[in-house]
């Protein structure tokens, strides 16, 4: 007879032992022999031990533990990307352990802002996100009434400190140069792609993970010219992308091998996984810094901001932007552009003064 949950561990002196296995549960050397109905009874012990555990951990009906659980399960939850699902279960994780035992009814805009002050000396960004979360979960709780008036409504995000600088800043031309270069000294040409995917393509880093080889088509302008295409949709909002290639990407993935179904990709060949991608750019980055080639507070994601300010500062609209980036919305297309007038204003505001001090000087001339 074969039991389930059973590993069979071969020992030096030709004894056998027996453990169970399930989950994160480790139980062993079991008692009984393998393959008899005794095996079976004492692992159905186990699983009935594992289901009592379970049942007493259950978060009742009526509590924050209980609306946490019922939205993790939810048409809304396991519709999101599946790395916005591993982060937003971490925080659901979290929740429910610090106040899964609260009372719906006790859900108040006192107990919401105390919750917010405590999380605070945590940084804004995840404040607003554990706030977030909650608020998702007890959305259908607002709704019947059994979370009382609107709590949330008045609870303000909580702002980054003044002295904060640019949480993504910007690459330079000379910093992307530098990466590539790097990349491709050290064997690397799937990072070298990662890089020009993110500044010449303006990609998030789930779709510079996933962005496929057959991505890149051949397609025609209205005057019937042959030319590159990037057609896709994006993996984090499901935004429709079919835009020209830029040619410094297309120079760049033409000259370098192709290694995996992805455009980009690992030392291994294979498509980049997100966190494995991440700790990639930390070591590029670092090793820009030592070498005084690049800023040690660069990131992956500013080389999308880079993008969107390149376009701004050619005279992009707000319309090209998004759709050169995929946005859903015009917001962060507004900022770019504001950003752009801004040092276009500070260049302008430079030319008056460089003007006028050429003229005094020219007066001043015998």
């Amino acid at each position: 007879m074969k039991v389930r949950y059973v590993q069979r561990v071969r020992r030096d002196d030709g004894r056998t032992d027996l453990y169970f296995r399930k989950g994160e549960v480790r139980r062993g050397p079991l008692k009984s022999a393998d393959g008899t109905f005794e095996l079976e009874a004492e692992v159905q012990a186990i699983l009935a031990e594992m289901n009592q555990a379970l049942a007493a951990a259950e978060p009742m009906v009526g509590t924050v533990g209980g609306a946490l659980k019922k939205y993790n399960r939810s048409s809304e939850f396991i519709t999101l990307e599946r790395s916005t699902q591993r982060d937003y279960q971490y925080k659901i994780n979290e929740l429910s352990a610090d106040c899964g035992d609260v009372l719906l009814d006790h859900v108040t805009y006192d107990w919401l802002k105390a919750l917010q002050d405590a999380w605070a000396p945590r940084g804004h960004k995840i404040t607003n996100d554990l706030m977030q979360v909650l608020k998702n979960a007890l959305k259908p709780y607002l709704a019947n009434g059994m979370v009382k008036g609107h709590p949330f409504a008045a609870i303000n995000k909580l702002q980054p400190p003044a002295n904060k600088g640019e949480a993504h800043p910007a690459w330079t031309d000379a910093e992307v140069e530098a990466a590539i270069d790097i990349a491709l000294e050290t064997n690397q040409p799937g990072l070298a792609r990662a890089i020009a995917l993110g500044r010449w393509g303006g990609f998030r880093r789930g779709g510079i993970c996933r962005i496929p080889l057959h991505a890149r088509i051949v397609g025609e302008t209205e005057d019937g010219i042959s030319h590159r295409r990037l057609f896709w949709t994006t993996p984090k909002r499901g935004v429709q992308c079919d835009k020209p290639e830029d040619e410094r990407l297309a120079g760049l993935v033409e000259r370098t091998p192709n290694r995996a179904l992805s455009i980009a990709y690992n030392k291994y060949g294979q498509p980049w996984k997100e966190r494995a991608l991440n700790q990639a750019f930390d070591r590029l980055i670092a090793r820009m810094a030592l070498a005084g080639r690049g800023r040690p507070d660069l990131d992956i994601h500013g080389l999308r901001h880079a993008r969107g300010m390149e376009l701004a500062h050619a005279g992009a609209s707000e319309f090209q932007i998004m759709a050169q980036l995929e946005h859903a919305t015009p917001y962060t297309a507004r900022i770019y552009i504001r950003q752009a007038n801004r040092a276009k204003g500070a260049d302008d505001a430079q030319t008056l003064i460089d003007n006028r001090n050429r003229q005094r000087m020219a007066r001043k001339a015998p």
